[in-house]
């Protein structure tokens, strides 16, 4: 089968989206499923899918990573935490440019924090942050994550310090940076420092409001969280993520 597919593929290159647009059908699929019904072949299907597509194209740079992550995010969702870890980990020892390395990197230490293995998954974004910091989008939300990761191993001083380089280093990487200020508020409310919560809020409305202003593409984002933060509930809603 995987012959008869290479030999389509190479005679009409379309079949390989169309293939892929197959296995992705069957992944839908598989992930509408329910608990029992997860147990039947439907997952293994699409996955052995992706598998023959994988067979066709086993050294290339833009197929591996993308077939790599279909695999993953599908084993995730039915809850094959360690088979979606191990999807990230052959991405990383493939094929596969330095955004996908650092990509995989981050996505298996949010696997691994979901599992509980939290020292694992901070020094999987601490290596992320250091071999990958010139992919300055991974390299944020890598240190937001660690920082989190830092937290719940009672390190608050080192997450401040993961937070704090997000808004000083990476401040257009808008998403990340607006959750860094977010955390440095909370950790703040939790020491009982009211003014200093209310200080980082200020600092992150200040440093976005003009690029809202001025139609920044995450202009209608920036808007909806500059109003939340402006107004009481913000602490509010701070406080019960605190809890």
């Amino acid at each position: 089968m995987q012959a008869v597919l290479l030999l389509l593929f190479l005679a009409d290159p379309p079949a390989f989206a169309r293939e892929l647009e197959r296995a992705d059908a069957l992944a839908a699929a598989a992930r509408a499923e329910t608990e029992e019904a997860r147990r039947t072949p439907a997952v293994q299907a699409a996955l052995d899918a992706y598998a023959a597509l994988l067979a066709t194209r086993p050294k290339d740079p833009k197929a591996v990573p993308r077939l790599r992550r279909r695999r993953a995010t599908l084993l995730a969702a039915v809850g094959r935490g360690a088979d979606a870890l191990a999807e990230q980990d052959a991405l990383l020892a493939g094929p596969s440019a330095r955004y996908d390395r650092a990509r995989a990197l981050l996505e298996g230490a949010r696997l691994l924090g979901k599992a509980g293995d939290v020292h694992a998954a901070e020094k999987r974004c601490a290596r992320a942050v250091e071999e990958y910091g010139d992919e300055v989008s991974i390299a944020a939300q890598a240190l937001l994550e660690r920082g989190r990761c830092l937290k719940r191993l009672a390190r608050p001083k080192e997450a401040e310090a993961a937070w704090r380089r997000i808004t000083e280093r990476f401040r257009d990487e808008v998403k990340a940076a607006v959750d860094a200020f977010d955390e440095l508020a909370i950790l703040e409310i939790e020491a009982g420092r009211r003014d200093k919560a209310r200080g980082w809020l200020k600092a992150c409305a200040a440093e976005y409001e003009k690029r809202a202003a001025r139609g920044d593409r995450y202009g209608a984002m920036l808007s909806r969280l500059l109003g939340e933060m402006k107004a009481p509930a913000m602490l509010q809603r701070a406080e019960e993520r605190r809890g």
